[in-house]
């Protein structure tokens, strides 16, 4: 069984999501709806994905980060990913997705960025 976990908090005019574990077709859904929950909080003016404690992200993780940052171009919300590493950051690379995503080292360097 695969482990996926995902938590968002409030910092000023932004927002902070943490995914950890694997983001892949089970638990796709599971991520979407937490986006889903922070965007219907309230537009923030930036959203930090911090994907630094992913393991794995299969195409459907891929396709929800992809849904995120259309998301976030339609709200006129900054979305940045920290922490991309790994796997991500191969596929982000070998699917020419990289230039698409604004990506920051850390979490704290994305909202300094803000």
């Amino acid at each position: 069984m695969t482990v996926f976990t995902v938590s968002s908090h409030r910092l000023d005019t932004a927002f902070v999501v943490q995914a950890g574990g694997e983001l892949d077709y089970a638990h796709a859904p599971v991520f979407r709806a937490e986006l889903t929950r922070v965007w219907e909080s309230g537009t923030p003016a930036t959203v930090v994905v911090d994907v630094a404690g992913l393991t794995f992200c299969d195409s459907a993780g891929i396709a929800e980060l992809i849904w995120a940052l259309n998301r976030s171009r339609d709200l006129g919300t900054r979305l940045v990913l920290a922490g991309v590493h790994g796997i991500l950051e191969r596929i982000l690379a070998i699917t020419g997705l990289r230039p698409a995503f604004e990506l920051s080292p850390t979490v704290g360097e994305a909202l300094n960025g803000a």
